[in-house]
């Protein structure tokens, strides 16, 4: 038996490795939201062999923080989060920072750390 990751699950999976890094931010326009322009922006594809994946991804980054260490972070965590829940290397993953939302709550170095993440065991149907 095979399993099939679809490029919509890889895209759900980047979006949430994207929402778990401090100084991300989710933020659109009026317009943005009609013209799909709303940030974090994924954009996933995945090889012929299905066996490895690129990712262009947009974010909203807050201020203040490190705005270069932000995107490494999300760029690792993107990379980890495939590896762990896909099982699929990430060939390749550009980060790019949109616009720089001001907020009260500052992040540091030390806020950018990734994290373990453990996989989830996961029973197939028909499997005991």
């Amino acid at each position: 038996m095979s399993v099939v990751v679809t490029e919509r699950a890889l895209t759900k999976i980047v979006e949430a490795a994207v929402d778990s890094v401090p100084g991300t931010v989710s933020f659109s326009t009026g317009m943005g939201r009609l013209t799909g322009r709303a940030f974090p922006r994924c954009d996933v594809q995945l090889d012929d062999t299905a066996t490895a994946m690129s990712a262009e991804v947009f974010i909203a980054v807050t201020w203040p923080s490190p705005v270069n260490e932000v995107a490494a972070a999300v760029q690792r965590t993107i990379i980890e989060h495939v590896r762990v829940l896909a099982g699929l290397k990430v060939d390749t993953c550009n980060v790019v920072v949109g616009p720089v939302i001001s907020t009260s709550r500052r992040i540091d170095r030390e806020d950018l750390q990734l994290p373990a993440l453990v996989p989830i065991p996961v029973k197939i149907r028909g499997q005991r």
